[in-house]
């Protein structure tokens, strides 16, 4: 009876501090999707000589976002925080990024799987300092058809597709927007407050959540049917999709 009590104590240690040696785990490259499932509300130290590779799928090349880019490999993606004024300056939109993983913090920000440096703060990690970014990143062109957007419908989003490069094809500006901006922009307006805006087709909606900041924030949004592509990211409880580079297309 004693050896079977020691034996079920061991077990149960084992279950409980699986996660807390994070990079004793693996070493090597690992996918997205694995280092993603180490992520919770507090923030978990990568121990081990890992890496993962992928493609940029979302920066602040045009506004979408700030001090930070989204790294998609096809299997999940990640959101990197860096301390950098211009992110498309160090890793552009569509570009394939290797990084180094081992010495960073992954942890979960809401539904948001974020990786980045140390936190000193009330955040779950920090951004990477723009001296180390160089140590950590390895930059090279994209072949465009290796990290290809995934095609859903509005039906089928959920909040376990965050991080996600998604494509929705054939969505039209609800009627009641119609004639609007993508942004609702004024002087008293909040630097990186998000605009919602509602696509149909012609069955379900879909909220696109843009930041005032973004470069095409006044332009009029298309009335025709259009693809959208972007990253889906979550907002009060429900996914909404952050444009991409490419902000709307003509559908076929």
């Amino acid at each position: 009876m004693r050896r079977i009590a020691l034996y079920i104590s061991i077990v149960l240690m084992a279950v409980g501090c699986s996660q807390e040696p994070l990079g004793e785990q693996h070493s090597g490259e690992v996918s997205i999707e694995y280092l993603r499932t180490f992520a919770d509300h507090s923030s978990q130290c990568i121990k081990s000589d890992m890496w993962i590779k992928g493609c940029v799928v979302l920066n602040d090349k045009r506004g979408e976002s700030y001090k930070s880019f989204v790294l998609y490999d096809g299997t999940a993606g990640i959101e990197v925080k860096l301390d950098v004024e211009s992110v498309e300056r160090i890793v552009p939109l569509g570009s394939e990024v290797t990084m180094r993983c081992e010495g960073l913090y992954i942890g979960r920000e809401g539904e948001r799987i974020v990786l980045g440096a140390k936190p000193t703060g009330e955040y779950v990690v920090d951004r990477i300092a723009e001296v180390e970014v160089a140590n950590r990143l390895s930059v090279s062109s994209c072949d465009a058809s290796k990290y290809m957007s995934e095609s859903m419908a509005i039906a089928d989003l959920c909040m376990a597709h965050v991080s996600r490069f998604v494509r929705i094809e054939r969505v039209s500006i609800v009627d009641e927007q119609a004639g609007l901006a993508w942004c609702d922009c004024s002087a008293t307006d909040e630097p990186f407050a998000s605009s919602m805006r509602y696509f149909t087709d012609g069955c379900d909606t879909l909220t696109v959540a843009t930041l005032n900041r973004c470069h095409y924030a006044t332009e009029t949004i298309p009335v025709d049917v259009v693809t959208l592509v972007g990253v889906v990211d979550s907002y009060d409880g429900a996914p909404v999709l952050r444009l991409s580079d490419r902000r709307a297309s003509l559908s076929q």
